[in-house]
Order: structure tokens, then C-alpha cells, then sequence
């Protein structure tokens, strides 16, 4: 970062011309936060957020579309051909009573109180795109060049302010791979608990984030702030659970196939129990408990080695995956592989074997009903019986075999 400077033609057109119009006018406008963090590091932005004085019913006037997304806390988000922009009043907030938000704020006509209200000083950069100038009141971008995680004012007090900032500090320090300033990972450690009051959805969107970008460093520190009991109590107790956080990089596959990663060698119960406290949705469940099953009935097929055993293994991914079903068969390979085991070369061996899913039979239960088999468990029992005849043999998947071997069972 030996030339700090941002590019006029690096900011996104549609945002620069957000502060033209608010600058047009009369008011301030400073594109600000982490898409200036990424800038400066030479990183893609992903999402664009500007700040100003104009207040924002203001802000509402001056553009023909928009949608009050956190009026309460002076957002307003601006779409210009379908891409979204924060555009926030500057701020200075009250006391926080709940550890997210506080309990009143008030409009200011300057930018400095505003960036003071910020967590990290890497977060309270701002640009005016106007002028081309960077505003660095917290000297964030000297902590940028020493890859240094810091917050702005006392640690303790931003901490305790919003928990979530724990985990913040820790996705930004493994994700940048930088490291966080020795007062303020003294203070996550001595104020973890905080993040007992912070909603179990905001964190476990954060864990997503962190097992996105750089796991093993991320679960690392999360340990290592002895958080990682409150967010995951079961994993925790694992006793290969270091072992798997060290070697998690390893793991390419999605956050759901990390964290089956970390969980497999654990009960499904207990991992269900700590994901559905997160507020991890069911269909998010089921894809990591399908992962860790499958490791299960690959073995059996590795132990085999056969056709049949390979149509059996396939048809649980093709039954119980969603859509499409090559989706998580890839995941499966990827954990797999993780764990050193060669499914990709035993595997592919077998796949130009046909294998049916039950949507593919060529009958169902209104045919078996039709053939006089009474509705009930024994006609459950029936139709896997002949989902099992198809997998022995693709050619026994037609109507007149089926409802013979049906009715002769």
C-alpha cells in the first residue's frame, strides 16, 4: 500500500453517481466502510455504502426509487437498475441497550462522529469521490498496512456495545488474514460471554462468513477466545475437534460440507441440536446430515466394492439430495476427499452404472392399490421392494415386471 489512493475509475459508476445527485444538492456524501477497506487492498468490493448529512426522508426525495430498509437507524436503500445502495444518515448513537442497537441516535452534520461510532478503524475509512480524497481520522489505513485488527476507542466498550463484534473481529482477521491488536483480543477473551446476548441468527451468519474465507484460522480464534463452547456446546466436546479445526482449509466444499466436516465423527442428534439452536434452517440440517451420512454408506460400498453397492450408495444421494442431486454428490467428493479417502477414483469407476431414483419407477402406489394391494405400511414395504428389484437391474423398471413382482411378494 506504498501509493494510498483510490482510482476514480475503481468506483462503482452507479455509486459515484448517488453523491454527485446528493452533492448537486447541497448535502455531503462519502462512500464509506468495507468497499473502501476492499479498495484499498486492492480487493473487489461486494456491496456499496455511502453516507451523508441529508437526513432520510431527504435522501427518499432525491432518488425515484428506494426502500426504507432500517429507517431507525437512518438507512435508506437507493436501487438504481436493480442494484442496491445504503445510504445512511451521519450518526452519532445514544447508549446501547441490547447489545446491537442503541437506545436513541442523532443526526449530525459531520461525518467524523459518525466514523467514531464505527467497530474497526479499517471500517471507518470514507472517500469523497467528489473531491478524491480519503478521510482517516482512526488511522486505518496505517493498521491496513500492518494487517492489524483494531477497534475504534476502547475495546471493552465496543464490545459490550454489540457481541457480535467478537466474531466480527475474528471473520476479519481470517478472512484478510491480519492479525487482532493485543487490548482488543485481551478484551474479546475477557467479555466472550456478551455474546450470550446476541441473537442466534446475527451469529450464526457470522460462522458462515467465517467458514467462507480462511476456516481453520477462523475456528482457531474462535476457540482460542473461548467462544467456541457458547456457539457450538456439542462440537466442543468432541475429542478430535482440533485435529479437524487444523486441518479444515483442507476441506474445499461449501460452509455446509465444512462444518460436516467438523461434526462427522460426532453424534447427527447433537450436531442437529447446536444448528438448530444457530437457527440454521431445515433444509441447511438436512444437507450437512445427508453429508455425514453418506461418509458412512461410502464405506460400506468401499468395503463391497460392487455394482449393486454403488447403485445403493448413488441412490441415496439421488432419493434425499435436493435438487440437483450432482450438487451435493459433488460436496460428498470433496469432504470425502478431506478425509482422505479416494471416493473420486473409486466412484467414477462404477459410473456408467444406471442409477433410478424412486421419482423414475414405473409405477407407484395408485398402481399397486389398482392391483388390489390394501393402502397401508405392507404396500410402503411393497414399493421398496421393488425400488430395491430396479437398482438390481435397470431393466425391471417397466409396469407389466413391477406389478407381477408386486403381487407375487
Amino acid at each position: 500500500m506504498s501509493n494510498v489512493k483510490i482510482l476514480p475509475l475503481n468506483v462503482n459508476i452507479r455509486a459515484l453517481n448517488i453523491c454527485e445527485r446528493l452533492n448537486k444538492y447541497g448535502f455531503q456524501a462519502f462512500i464509506v466502510g468495507g468497499c473502501i477497506r476492499d479498495l484499498l487492498l486492492q480487493l473487489t468490493p461486494k456491496n456499496w455504502d455511502i453516507t451523508t448529512d441529508a437526513t432520510p426522508s431527504q435522501v427518499k426525495k432525491l432518488f425515484p426509487e428506494t426502500i426504507l430498509t432500517e429507517l431507525s437507524q437512518g438507512i435508506v436503500t437507493v436501487v438504481i437498475e436493480k442494484e442496491h445502495f445504503k445510504v445512511s444518515t451521519f450518526r452519532l448513537d445514544g447508549k446501547y441497550h441490547d447489545e446491537k442497537n442503541p437506545e436513541k441516535l442523532f443526526f449530525v452534520q459531520e461525518i467524523e462522529p459518525d466514523l467514531a461510532r464505527r467497530d474497526f478503524t479499517i471500517n471507518a475509512i470514507a472517500y469523497d469521490p467528489i473531491g478524491c480524497y480519503l478521510l482517516d481520522p482512526h488511522y486505518g489505513i496505517e493498521d491496513l498496512k500492518n494487517k492489524v485488527i483494531r477497534t475504534i476507542g476502547k475495546p471493552a466498550n465496543k464490545i459490550q456495545e454489540d457481541g457480535l463484534r467478537i466474531l466480527r473481529a475474528i471473520r476479519f482477521a481470517a478472512s484478510l488474514n491480519f492479525e487482532i491488536e493485543k487490548k482488543t483480543w485481551i478484551d474479546i477473551k475477557n467479555y466472550v460471554r456478551v455474546l450470550d446476548n446476541v441473537s442466534k441468527a446475527r451469529i450464526r451468519d457470522e460462522i458462515i462468513k467465517i467458514l467462507k474465507y480462511n476456516p481453520s484460522k477462523g475456528m482457531d480464534l474462535i476457540s482460542e477466545s473461548h467462544a467456541l463452547g457458547l456457539i457450538f456446546p456439542h462440537l466442543f466436546t468432541l475429542v478430535d475437534l482440533y485435529e479437524s479445526i487444523d486441518n479444515l482449509d483442507v476441506c474445499y466444499g461449501d460452509w455446509e460440507t465444512k462444518l460436516a466436516f467438523l461434526y462427522c465423527s460426532g453424534q447427527l442428534e447433537d450436531m442437529k441440536n447446536d444448528l438448530t439452536a444457530l437457527e440454521f434452517s431445515n433444509d441447511q440440517i438436512r444437507k450437512i446430515i445427508l453429508l455425514i451420512s453418506l461418509l458412512a454408506k461410502y464405506h460400506v460400498f468401499n468395503i463391497k466394492d460392487t455394482p449393486l453397492a454403488y447403485r445403493s450408495f448413488m441412490a441415496t444421494i439421488k432419493n434425499h439430495a435436493p435438487e440437483p442431486w450432482e450438487d451435493t454428490f459433488q460436496q460428498f467428493i470433496l469432504l470425502s476427499e478431506s478425509k482422505k479417502l479416494k471416493s473420486r477414483e473409486m466412484l467414477y469407476k462404477y459410473m456408467d452404472e444406471p442409477v433410478l431414483s424412486k421419482k423414475e419407477m414405473a409405477i407407484n402406489k395408485s398402481d399397486l392399490i389398482k392391483a388390489g394391494i390394501t393402502p397401508g405400511p405392507i404396500l410402503n414395504g411393497i414399493l421398496e421392494a421393488c425400488y430395491l428389484e430396479i437398482l438390481r437391474s435397470h431393466r425391471n423398471n417397466n409396469k407389466p415386471y413391477l406389478l407381477k413382482f408386486a403381487t407375487g411378494i
